[in-house]
Formats: C-alpha cells, structure tokens, sequence
C-alpha cells in the first residue's frame, strides 16, 4: 500500500524524537519514586495553553483511576488566587515547551516562597523552568503533543502505581514505547481527510468544536491554540456534556460542527452530541479515535492513548492543511509573545 506523503512532516525528525522521548523513560520514572518516597498529600496540575492540555486529559483520567487528590489549575489563576489546598507537602506538576513562559516562571517562583517542590518538564534545563524546579524532566522531541502526553504518563501512572492504583504500569509503560509508530500510520491514513476538511472548512465564519472527558484536552487545544492563535479562526469549544445547555441553539445546516470521540466512559455523551447534530447540520465532522488501529498495545489502554491518537492527526496534520487553505503561516501571531500585556 503507498502511503500519503505528508504535508509538512519530518519523518526521520518523528523517529528520532521517538528515540530521545524513550531515553526520558528512566528519568520520569525515577522522579516519581522520588515523589513517592518522600510523600505527599496531593498533586497539581499547573500549566498554560497548550502545556495544559495534556493535563487536563490526566486529570480527567485520574478521577476513574485513583483517589490521589488531584487538582488542576491555570497557572496564572493559581498565582493570582492561591489554593488552600496547597501546602509544603503538594507537589507542582508544570510543563513549558519553551522553558520560559511568564506564567509557568511565575508559577514555580510563587511554589518556591511556600517552600512547595515542583516537576518542571521542559526542553532545555537551563532554562528557567529547567533550573528553577525540584525535579526537571527533559523534553527533547522536536514536536509532537503525543510526546508531552507520553511523558506526563509515564510520570503520573508510575505514581499511580506506586500508591496501588495501577497494577498494569509495567505492561502499560512498555507498550507506550510502541505508541509513535502506531501514530505515524494514524498520521498517514488521516492525511487525505485532513486535506478534504481544510479545504471545506477553512474560510467558514464561524464552527463549533465539541468532545469531553479525557478528550477535552484536545479539544480546547485544537480550537484554542491552534485554530484561534496560529490560524485567527474564529471557534467556540465546548464539552459534549453542556453543548446540550446552551451551545445546541446556535446549530443550524449551515453551521460546521466537529465532533471529537473518545474511548472511555464519556463516549456515550459524545454519541447524544453526534445523534442530535446528525439531523441538524449538513456538516457534522466526526473525527473518532477509534477508527484507527494501535498494534502491539491492548485494548484496555486504548482510552487512555486515545488523546495521543486525536493529537497527531489534528495538531499535527489538519493544522497543516488549514495553514496551506488559509495561506495563514501557523507560526504568525499578531499579539502572543509580540506585545506586553
């Protein structure tokens, strides 16, 4: 079978990135026995953007998988308002692509002055994030969101073993390992579609994005940064469970909506969005996760690479057909990082 030519795409880049990502393993793992070992009362999740993406699928994951109290939180609001949840015992889970985002920098300078230790995963460890956090975790891939997740699993789900909660950490973690070669032939068999839905949809005026559970994550990432930052759509997201208190009534024919099913419990609630939109508009875009194949990687992990599989068709092909429709560089911003605010 000759598989489509990626627009864009860096194969040789995807593997090595695969490589390094693996090297990282060790390193995640031994992080979490630290945390583990020296105890804590609950965990956070703070980030921004699309750091906090991965995050919000994790710890929508962790209300079926553990009674670890777990919280989330964007990172700026956690500065501005404090938790009371937060003591010397919590430990700061945070991300940052580039290491030096204000807010995640802000974030760990406010856990530093309550004497609270923080995981910084980042590229580069001299960066601030790098070198201001308890524990740093490197980020060495290229791109890929898929990547972030794998490392954020097999941090969190080696804790989640370690307090008794997820006996299949083992079998689980190896298997992560063989997660990107399955998304690479994801990435390939999406390509065509990606090229049909860009072409049909990349000048609507308007389209709504909806998904949910340990889906969410991926939605409020696609609709937010990529379509709203890097393309200046205009997009409303929102979850399958409240489309149904408000956002149904702006649904008619004309307008595109782009469902996004998961493979865990909420799915069901992602099939009464599909069931009412079917005999509403002409453009539902259904976009399932379930329609692509994960060899060498059992079923009961599938919900939780499910996020990894929407991540790599959507941010890393449907946003490259959007760029080449639109003729808007993904990488121009006419605010983000380019004026003070």
């Amino acid at each position: 079978v000759k598989m489509a030519k990626l627009l864009n795409f860096d194969e040789k880049e995807y593997s090595n990135s695969k490589e390094v990502i693996i090297q990282a393993r060790p390193i995640a793992e031994k992080v979490a026995e630290e945390i583990h070992n020296q105890g804590y009362s609950n965990i956070f999740f703070s980030s921004v953007g699309g750091s906090l993406a991965p995050m919000i699928s994790l710890a929508e994951m962790s209300k079926e998988l553990s009674n670890i109290s777990v919280h989330l939180e964007q990172a700026a609001e956690l500065v501005t308002k404090g938790n009371k949840n937060i003591s010397k015992d919590s430990v700061i889970i945070t991300m940052s692509k580039s290491g030096d985002t204000k807010e995640t920098v802000d974030l760990i300078n406010w856990a530093h002055a309550q004497n609270v230790r923080i995981v910084g995963i980042t590229k580069n460890e001299d960066s601030p994030v790098g070198k201001l956090s308890t524990w740093f975790i490197p980020m060495r891939h290229e791109n890929g969101v898929e990547y972030e997740y794998m490392m954020l699993f097999w941090l969190y789900f080696k804790l989640l073993n370690l307090h008794g909660d997820f006996k299949d950490y083992e079998e689980f973690a190896e298997q992560l390992e063989k997660l990107p070669d399955n998304l690479l032939k994801a990435k390939q068999k999406f390509e065509p579609r990606a090229n049909e839905i860009a072409k049909k949809y990349h000048d609507v005026p308007y389209q709504l994005w909806v998904g949910g559970s340990e889906m969410w994550g991926e939605v409020y990432l696609f609709s937010m940064c990529i379509l709203e930052e890097m393309q200046w759509q205009r997009t409303k997201s929102v979850t399958s469970a409240e489309f149904f208190h408000g956002t149904l009534e702006l649904l008619d024919e004309t307008v595109p909506l782009f469902l996004i099913k998961g493979e865990g419990k909420g799915r069901k609630l992602d099939e009464r969005v599909e069931n009412f939109a079917k005999n509403v508009t002409d453009n539902l875009v259904v976009i399932d996760s379930k329609d692509f194949i994960l060899e060498n990687i059992d079923d009961k992990f599938r919900w939780i690479m499910a996020p990894c599989i929407i991540s790599t068709i959507l941010v890393d092909r449907l946003a490259e057909h959007f760029e080449k429709y639109t003729g808007h560089d993904l990488d121009i911003r006419r605010y983000y990082r380019k004026v003070e605010y």
